[in-house]
């Protein structure tokens, strides 16, 4: 949950803020006061795609919470807190999560901040809290309400591949401010070339799969997805149906920002990665990310066939990297061993609670776990 409402005192002349659900036409006033505090935004179809077409909806109708917001004596909404129901199966259960997003309140209002997390954490359809995007500003508060960083890979590093040399290391210097950066791009982008081809990781060989990249959700996924649960019973998994992964990639899709990397054989989906057009305005920096992989078993193997598709695009259409949020994790090793660069995220972004304390102390153990920036907000 990205955030920009660290709580403070309220002054004793302040009078204090009304607490409320948020409604949908708050989103012009809740839009302006994330924008104002630099938080991303989304536009107002995919912001209320996040409930209207929610797969979710039918079956928690009105019933669930938008959200929350701070509401001062002129009307105005000087706080909000977005909360997002997503589906998860575990032990051939279904458990709905509540992610939150944009935790933001107007400085002068920050001693009524923590009255939004209440709500948050205190409601009561949801079984799950999954949290992919809380920052330094965040964790204090997070992990007082018993949230718990997930229990598996380096959640505060990226690996990523540089793609366009001459891009990045125009994006590089302009960022340490090193003078006369566009002249000197072309020559330190060759140098890191040169490094990466001397020391980089390289891909393993090809596959007889067919691999493709599609700008698409079909039918291919429903079933996969069927097989992917009953081969792990055992794991905590967001759901990936046709249905939810089009809900989710709505707006990117729609933007054409997101590349579906397939594996095919015997004209069955084996393997898939998705990625996000997820660039970083500020520095210029043009960035590919890897949000998700999954494959079925025995066909593990597939991760550097997906990724030698996913290099080429890059390399075509100019982006700068291509990035992976999360180190350690054994899925991604083939991305890792291929990705010779590491940035640090500056918090630990992944934090999880859930409702029962049973539940709550089983999720405890990492074998349980199969994260991904998938969940939670991260990749909406």
């Amino acid at each position: 949950m990205t955030v920009a409402a660290q709580p403070s005192s309220l002054s004793p002349t302040q009078c204090l803020p009304n607490l409320r659900p948020a409604r949908l036409e708050d989103y012009p006033q809740i839009e302006r006061l994330e924008s104002t505090h630099g938080l991303l935004t989304l536009s107002p179809d995919d912001w209320r795609n996040l409930w209207l077409d929610n797969p979710l909806r039918p079956r928690l109708g009105d019933a669930w919470p938008f959200g929350w917001v701070l509401e001062n004596a002129d009307g105005a909404i000087v706080g909000s807190l977005t909360n997002i129901p997503t589906l998860y199966t575990f032990r051939g259960q279904d458990l709905i999560a509540a992610t939150g997003r944009a935790w933001v309140v107007a400085p002068e209002y920050r001693g009524a901040a923590l009255w939004l997390m209440d709500e948050y954490f205190n409601q009561g359809q949801a079984d799950l809290f999954i949290n992919t995007t809380v920052n330094a500003l965040a964790v204090d508060t997070f992990t007082t309400f018993g949230s718990t960083r997930v229990p598996m890979g380096d959640w505060e590093s990226a690996a990523y591949r540089i793609t366009n040399y001459h891009g990045f290391a125009r994006t590089a210097l302009r960022l340490k401010k090193f003078p006369l950066a566009t002249a000197l791009a072309p020559a330190v982008g060759a140098a890191l070339y040169s490094k990466d081809a001397l020391t980089g990781g390289s891909l393993s060989a090809g596959t007889s799969h067919s691999i493709e990249i599609t700008g698409s959700f079909d039918a291919r996924f429903d079933d996969f997805w069927h097989v992917l649960v009953r081969q792990n019973p055992n794991k905590l998994l967001n759901t990936r149906s046709r249905q939810t992964l089009n809900w989710h990639f709505a707006g990117p899709l729609r933007a054409g920002q997101l590349w579906i990397v397939t594996a095919m054989r015997n004209r069955l989906l084996r393997a898939y990665c998705i990625l996000k057009r997820q660039d970083h305005p500020q520095s210029g920096l043009i960035r590919m990310r890897l949000v998700d992989y999954q494959s079925i078993a025995g066909d593990e193997g597939l991760l550097p066939a997906l990724l030698r598709a996913a290099t080429r695009r890059c390399i075509a259409e100019r982006i700068h990297v291509l990035e992976h949020v999360g180190c350690g994790l054994e899925r991604m090793r083939a991305f890792e061993q291929f990705a010779p660069y590491r940035r640090a995220l500056g918090a630990w972004p992944y934090y999880y609670h859930a409702a029962d304390s049973s539940l709550n102390a089983q999720l405890r153990n990492p074998e349980l776990w199969e994260p991904s920036a998938f969940d939670g907000d991260s990749s909406l």
